[in-house]
């Protein structure tokens, strides 16, 4: 992790922290100490203890009963009776708002499926993980609805969290860009019923 600049050191030391969980080099369960991060990163341990505290708010860190902070992980019971339902009820309630689309929404979608063909081209398995969660956030951009996306972004890094600590070795990058494609081309037709039933099955087979 690099050193930082002095303003807004905080957050600037969250997002460091954030990289570097959802990149793999910090494990589930994994330790992490004000001292060492303050080292890391050439600051003092005030901001990096406030960063700790904004990253367990977030669920990415965890406090234990000893005073300790790890890296937190995700039960499978957390994904099938939490995070998925979250996902399908939050989604497919902005997706109502298809037939007000316009030209530019479809755009963005196009240009994060071409990325995501791209980066399955070089197996880039993280830059991939980005762009999944990048298609379905424009979903929820898409319509305009603020309630929606406090929602999604309030379960956003666990989700994140989920993509990240999944079997690398289980994906079909090029079979899950296809998928997303698809997916696309259902938006389009603006057939809201059938959009949400193509998005609920996506969701549940790729989740």
């Amino acid at each position: 992790m690099e050193h930082l600049k002095k303003s807004s050191l905080k957050h600037q030391i969250a997002e460091e922290i954030r990289k570097a969980i959802f990149k793999g080099q910090l494990s589930p369960g994994e330790k992490v100490t004000e001292t060492k991060l303050s080292v890391n990163l050439g600051v003092s341990r005030g901001p990096v203890r406030e960063a700790i505290q904004l990253l367990v708010m977030e669920g990415l860190l965890i406090s234990t009963a000893y005073k300790e902070t790890k890296v937190s992980h995700i039960t499978t019971e957390e994904v099938t009776e939490l995070l998925v339902p979250m996902r399908i009820n939050i989604e497919t309630f902005a997706l109502k708002t298809l037939p007000t689309w316009n030209e530019q929404n479809f755009e963005n979608f196009e240009r994060v499926v071409e990325l995501m063909r791209r980066a399955s081209t070089f197996n880039d398995h993280p830059l991939f993980s980005d762009l999944d969660m990048q298609f379905h956030e424009l979903i929820i951009r898409a319509s305009n609805m603020s309630n929606v996306s406090n929602l999604w972004d309030a379960i956003f890094n666990r989700m994140r969290l989920l993509f990240t600590y999944q079997s690398e070795s289980a994906w079909d990058l090029k079979k899950f860009t296809e998928a997303h494609s698809d997916l696309l081309n259902v938006f389009k037709t603006k057939d809201v019923d059938h959009a949400i039933r193509c998005l609920k099955e996506h969701i549940i087979e790729y989740r």
